[in-house]
């Protein structure tokens, strides 16, 4: 028995942006064959007993609500694509793979919700589809990630090799970093290595803000000015599991021919 949660819009824009030409409605009809195909060949590849492709609403949430900074300056879908999503979702309700898009909670809410009730109602595999770096604080020996692009497992040794840090870290590790894409300030001057090095010594960040005065340098100056600003990208980059989703395990359950 597994659970695969497809991170649906990381897909399709990640496949939209491969596509060297301008937007029209060849372009967009090309990526949402391709995106059915890629969602159709997880399936195959992972043969889930429970499957949900998980999409973005739009519009404001709680992280919003919080700094109005976040995802300010993130280049928004282009208006074809979403147009389109209603035919590849009514194409998914075909192949009998469920979907949810729900108004005011972000994709990444959901997928974490998804995760934390499954593991809580069983022992068994779940199976995170996105390149999403986010998710990799979700890693355990029961959470997989799979970069469905690279054919690639995204687990706890990738993570040590990609940011010298453990599962458990990359969110503080986020935090301190910040992250351009999704308006996530960090601390001023603080890039992964810098870190990831601050967290080898101290743990954690709650412990790296206790021992804020013991850094020197202008790290340390950069760190004691940024604490408050740490403490809200750690929020930022965090996921809140709190919201219904109105699903059921049976909604999710898969049927294998052959």
């Amino acid at each position: 028995m597994s659970l695969l949660i497809i991170d649906a819009l990381n897909i399709i824009r990640r496949i939209h942006e491969a596509i060297a030409v301008p937007d029209g409605e060849a372009t967009v009809a090309d990526t949402l064959k391709s995106g059915l195909s890629s969602f159709k060949r997880a399936l195959k590849t992972h043969r889930p007993t429970h499957a949900v492709a998980v999409f973005d609403h739009g519009g404001r949430t709680w992280k919003h609500e919080l700094y109005e900074g976040y995802q300010a300056n993130r280049k928004a879908m282009a208006q074809p694509l979403r147009d389109g999503l209603p035919t590849l979702q009514h194409e998914l309700n075909e192949m009998g793979l469920h979907w949810i898009s729900i108004e005011g909670i972000e994709a990444d809410d959901a997928i974490a919700t998804l995760v934390e009730k499954w593991c809580k109602a069983t022992s068994e595999q779940t199976i995170i589809l996105s390149t999403d770096k986010d998710f990799l604080q979700l890693l355990s020996a029961q959470v997989c990630i799979y970069d469905h692009f690279k054919d690639l497992w995204r687990d706890a040794a990738y993570v040590q090799a990609k940011f010298a840090v453990m599962p458990s870290q990359m969110g503080d590790l986020l935090a301190l970093m910040g992250d351009a894409v999704d308006g996530v300030p960090g601390v001023d001057k603080v890039g992964r290595k810098t870190a990831a090095r601050l967290l080898r010594i101290n743990g954690n960040l709650d412990r790296l803000i206790a021992n804020a005065d013991k850094v020197g340098g202008q790290v340390g100056v950069n760190l004691r000015k940024g604490m408050e600003i740490a403490r809200l990208s750690r929020q930022l980059v965090s996921f809140k599991t709190d919201r219904p989703l109105g699903l059921t395990w049976k909604m999710l359950a898969q049927v294998h021919a052959g």
